[in-house]
């Protein structure tokens, strides 16, 4: 029994270093009312949501993962599904490409959502609203807003970022009509009113109906990259840019552009989560010819220049404009996953392994159902994880290229490949008790746990690299 509990504490202890302690993604609510339950890491629709969001979406939960609020940025909604008394913030009609909720570091139960401007052409400018989750018996109010940050015009992209004290946040906007980055930092005294201004990168020329304020940006899991995508229009061959740049967590500066060789039309973007790819999305909306296609691609970012990165460009899947709906939001999922935003559909794409080269990454464009929801442009924005749950993208993590086990989660059947042999295998249930048990020399080997109870299971694995420890889970 000693030596039990004595695994069983090495177990969590190593564990807990690879799965979230942060659940603040771990539920999303987007689209017509469309909605994704993390917290098992295998993934449960949601058909309670109320959320009508075109476009941006956000959705915050507590530290266990339970639902605290959301928001399309013209309503705030409760966790029991209710529009928050003072909840109603821009009149956006949900059509803003990215909204975000930002907890205020070192001070519980206090959030700032992040608003936006309509293509370059409202009046909303950069807002900031203040939620605070202690009113109305937990179920929170907003207390202030439409607070202007800035009045000069922007995009309408948002993202955010921890910086390197691991505390403190930033979050980053973009102006309309030049090379502005501006990114604000928020510390436990509130959002610092005066932005870090980095003028770098190519400037965005003003189109029709501004058009190319839209689209997305996004940090890398690690927060060192930030990457751009503008919305461009068929007929503007200006009108489009997609760049990456180097971001210093420590000052908030954005430096080192890379020019990449884009789609038209362009508009989701994601990391991988070990931050070597760079996935993208297109939305081909205005002049564009029967000819056109909508596209997913990736770029491997480990080179270090222009020509290299986008020599690496690979067509995940196209979609004529003729037979298709356009792509939106691409996100990384709390089990390390991209998922792929496909409007006025019941389901989602989703690249299984964003962590592999090419077709590698193995994209499945219906693969994940909505439960009869249907889907739109947005997903849900926050801070990216630095750790996944769920045994394959902790593999991709660690980089233990010779090792692959599957299906993860399974409901019996495990399948154990390891391309430069393991010495042996042993499975453990949740309180450290053996289940299962090979010390033979092998390659490959089917494991049938069928009979065992759901839940969580560990897989200890001696391998050349040494000794590793997967997490399993089992379904009904």
């Amino acid at each position: 029994m000693i030596k039990i509990k004595k695994l069983a504490f090495i177990l969590i202890i190593f564990i807990s270093s690879f799965c979230p302690a942060q659940k603040y993604g771990n539920i999303w609510y987007f689209g017509d009312k469309a909605g994704i339950d993390f917290n098992t890491c295998a993934t449960i629709a949601l058909t309670n949501g109320q959320n009508i969001g075109p476009e941006g979406s956000a959705t915050i939960c507590d530290t266990s993962g339970q639902l605290l609020f959301y928001t399309n940025s013209d309503t705030v909604w409760n966790k029991q599904g209710y529009a928050m008394s003072n909840g109603a913030l821009v009149s956006s009609n949900g059509t803003l490409s990215q909204v975000i909720i930002i907890p205020q570091p070192s001070l519980q139960n206090m959030f700032y959502i992040i608003t936006t401007q309509i293509q370059g052409q409202s009046s909303l400018n950069l807002q900031y609203h203040v939620v605070n989750m202690n009113l109305n018996g937990g179920l929170g109010d907003v207390v202030s807003k439409n607070n202007l940050l800035i009045a000069s015009t922007i995009t309408e992209q948002i993202a955010a970022t921890y910086h390197n004290n691991g505390t403190d946040i930033w979050f980053i906007t973009h102006e309309y009509g030049n090379n502005k980055f501006l990114c604000y930092l928020v510390n436990s005294t509130g959002i610092n009113s005066s932005p870090v201004i980095s003028n770098v990168g190519p400037a965005i020329v003003p189109c029709n109906s501004g058009m190319n304020a839209r689209g997305e940006i996004k940090f890398s899991p690690d927060g060192k990259k930030v990457a751009f995508n503008n919305n461009g229009i068929g007929n503007n061959p200006n009108s489009d840019y997609m760049c990456l740049f180097d971001f210093d967590n420590a000052t908030g500066i954005v430096s080192n552009p890379i020019n990449l060789a884009y789609e038209r039309g362009g508009y989701g973007l994601s990391f991988s989560p070990d931050n070597t790819k760079l996935y993208a999305a297109t939305w081909k909306a205005l002049n564009f010819t029967s000819v056109d296609s909508n596209k997913v691609f990736q770029f491997d970012i480990s080179g270090n220049d222009s020509v290299t990165i986008s020599n690496t460009k690979t067509i995940l899947y196209k979609v004529p404009l003729t037979s298709g709906s356009p792509f939106g939001s691409l996100k990384i999922g709390p089990n390390g996953k991209i998922y792929v935003s496909y409007s006025n559909s019941n389901y989602i794409g989703v690249i299984n392994s964003p962590n592999q080269s090419g077709i590698s990454c193995n994209y499945t464009p219906n693969g994940f159902y909505l439960g009869g929801r249907t889907t739109r442009m947005g997903l849900n924005n926050y801070i990216e994880y630095k750790t996944y749950c769920g045994n394959v993208n902790v593999n991709e993590f660690i980089k233990l290229n010779t090792f692959d086990l599957f299906p993860n989660p399974t409901t019996g059947i495990i399948n154990i490949k390891a391309t430069d042999g393991c010495s042996s295998i042993a499975i453990y249930n949740s309180l450290g008790e053996l289940i299962y048990e090979n010390k033979k020399s092998l390659v490959t080997e089917q494991i049938d746990i069928s009979k065992q109870k759901p839940g969580i299971y560990f897989c200890k694995v001696k391998v050349q690299n040494g000794e590793n420890i997967f997490k399993i889970i089992k379904m009904d």
